[in-house]
């Protein structure tokens, strides 16, 4: 007999991700967010719009007006379209309790804080370098596009639907830990959840399924009495919004319900496309269920159970508004869809990719997302516009006549209730519309002899002053914000932004389609202007230079109480 003196040989490690090319994937992966980034930013306002009268500024004002303990318990509880809205609210009185007002540029940046809280908690429970890689690249392609512009640009949409994702995916990613100490933690998110946005109800069946699939019998038994407990609070005195018409519980009313929920989950890569969404919709489906039967329910702990979220609570969504939307995709919904997408690409990534080249099949995959990044942007680019062209145009009309509704649009459904809540606010100093218009500083602007333009409405009131028209280079392209509006005295010189509008007349007179984007609005309350004799003029940002034009047009700002506009 032979002894073998043969060891076995040792494993080999797994290759490494060059430093290199982690920061190059790193750099592509940040891309998405400065662009989405800068359009927040740009979005930023400290306007109340829409929902937000109601859910925020009364809300405000009855907290300024005194209400006890139990009122207010009422009004943080208190059902609005289906939903409780706790923690949304929470924050509002926060805000309040804090500085005695609210902030809605903050607001909207904190909801944006929420969907990268959200992704920071999947790519670091990522496990590996080389899988935190290829996450982090795909949700930030897949998640930070403006298919979600609704989201990512108002305040009163990013709070509560990236907030919700953000406690749906903690209560996963802490279940998956498998400790105690991680399901209470888990808990106290579900919790957070269901009281953010009514799909987060959905997070008990999800929990409990995993802690069924676990064996974790004791937590489930817990788990189980705790979502009786959470989920009795939220049935206690719910009511549905007379306004919305549910879906009548019939066949033709069945297969609606299925159509609106398919297109809900196919809408994020067909861009828009109504009749390719279901068949997409399906598709994901099929992924997930192939995925299911090929070792994703094992492996991928956190992402396959999110991903079915997004699919639940889709849903849910169809169940509740597909009547009432008549089939309209709205953009406040696709960032479940987008998620759910997000991880099955991911998913889908991780079962062919070869642990021995880790950026292998990224490579492949790699342009299908950029292109998909670019032409989401691209595509809903008119939309986000529209949306900045709706609320600020408005804004620039309420600070003009201090009246919602004067014009084209409004900033609510309700003008004369919005005006109403927004005088109380200001008289109760709970809130102040911000500017639409900011100062502004060019001090290597050039004159010039290419810019013509116009003013074709101007007022001055002890309120404000307002200022309507247009300006352009003629052969050079109109862009968002690149108009601005000069003041200029003996002694000083003023320059402010101004809402960006669209004048198809003035192109077509000019004959030029991309001279469409030429109009602006100015508007800014008096107080917030200084007192003079100015000159009106316009100057013109292109890349990284500037020129204006002065007119022969003044307008005289005096005292409040004394002021007068001379042409």
């Amino acid at each position: 007999m032979f002894l073998s003196t043969t060891s076995p040989l040792p494993r080999r490690p797994a290759p490494r991700v060059g430093l290199l090319a982690t920061v190059l994937l790193v750099g592509l992966a940040l891309l998405p967010l400065m662009f989405i980034g800068l359009r927040a930013a740009e979005a930023g306002r400290n306007v109340a719009y829409w929902d937000e009268f109601e859910t925020v500024l009364a809300l405000l004002m009855r907290l300024h007006t005194g209400i006890g303990p139990g009122v207010f318990l009422d009004e943080l509880f208190a059902v609005n379209n289906e939903h409780r809205m706790v923690m949304s609210r929470l924050l509002f009185t926060a805000s309040y309790w804090l500085t005695g007002t609210v902030n809605f540029s903050v607001i909207s940046l904190l909801g944006n804080v929420c969907l990268l809280a959200l992704c920071a908690i999947l790519i670091v429970g990522a496990g590996r370098a080389a899988r935190r890689l290829r996450l982090g690249l795909v949700l930030a392609l897949g998640l930070f596009q403006l298919e979600n512009y609704e989201n990512f640009l108002w305040s009163g949409s990013s709070i509560d639907h990236f907030q919700v994702l953000l406690y749906v995916g903690a209560t996963v990613a802490a279940l998956a830990q498998g400790t105690r100490t991680a399901w209470f933690i888990a808990g106290l998110c579900a919790v957070l959840a269901t009281l953010t946005l009514a799909h987060g109800l959905l997070v008990w069946p999800l929990g409990a399924a995993l802690l069924w699939r676990a064996r974790r019998t004791p937590e489930l038994l817990g788990w189980c009495a705790l979502a009786a407990v959470v989920a009795g609070g939220y049935a206690l005195g719910f009511s549905v919004n007379g306004a919305h018409r549910l879906t009548h519980l019939t066949v033709a009313g069945a297969q609606e319900i299925l159509r609106y929920w398919l297109t809900l989950l196919g809408t994020v890569p067909a861009l828009g496309h109504t009749g390719l969404a279901p068949w997409l919709g399906v598709a994901l489906l099929a992924a997930l269920g192939w995925l299911g039967t090929h070792g994703a329910v094992r492996r991928e702990r956190v992402a396959y159970p999110l991903a079915w979220f997004g699919v639940a609570a889709l849903a849910l969504v169809a169940v509740g508004r597909a009547e009432q939307v008549g089939g309209l995709v709205m953009s406040r919904y696709v960032i479940i869809s987008t998620l759910s997408w997000s991880l099955t690409a991911f998913m889908l990534l991780e079962r062919f990719s070869d642990p021995r080249r880790p950026l292998a099949a990224l490579a492949w995959c790699l342009p299908v997302l950029v292109i998909f990044n670019v032409a989401a942007n691209r595509t809903y680019a008119s939309a986000a516009d529209a949306w900045f062209d709706c609320r600020d145009i408005a804004a620039a009309r309420f600070k003009q006549h201090g009246v919602d509704g004067r014009g084209n649009f409004a900033l609510s459904p309700m003008p004369a209730r919005a005006t109403k809540l927004l005088n109380e606010a200001e008289r109760h100093g709970v809130y102040r519309m911000g500017p639409v218009c900011l100062p502004r500083s060019f001090p290597a602007a050039a004159p010039s002899e290419r810019i013509i333009g116009r003013v074709d409405e101007l007022t001055v009131s002890d309120r404000s002053a307002f200022v309507r028209g247009w300006a352009v280079i003629p052969g050079v392209r109109s862009q968002r914000g690149h108009i601005h509006l000069v003041l200029r005295s003996a002694t000083a010189t003023h320059i402010f932004s101004t809402v960006s509008t669209q004048r198809p007349d003035v192109a077509n007179n000019l004959g030029d389609p991309q001279l469409n984007r030429c109009g602006y609005l100015f508007a800014r309350r008096r107080d917030e202007l200084p007192s003079g004799d100015y000159q009106i003029g316009f100057l013109i940002k292109q890349g990284g230079s500037s020129e204006y034009v002065m007119t022969e047009q003044r307008v005289v700002l005096r005292d409040p109480g004394t002021l007068a506009s001379d042409l």
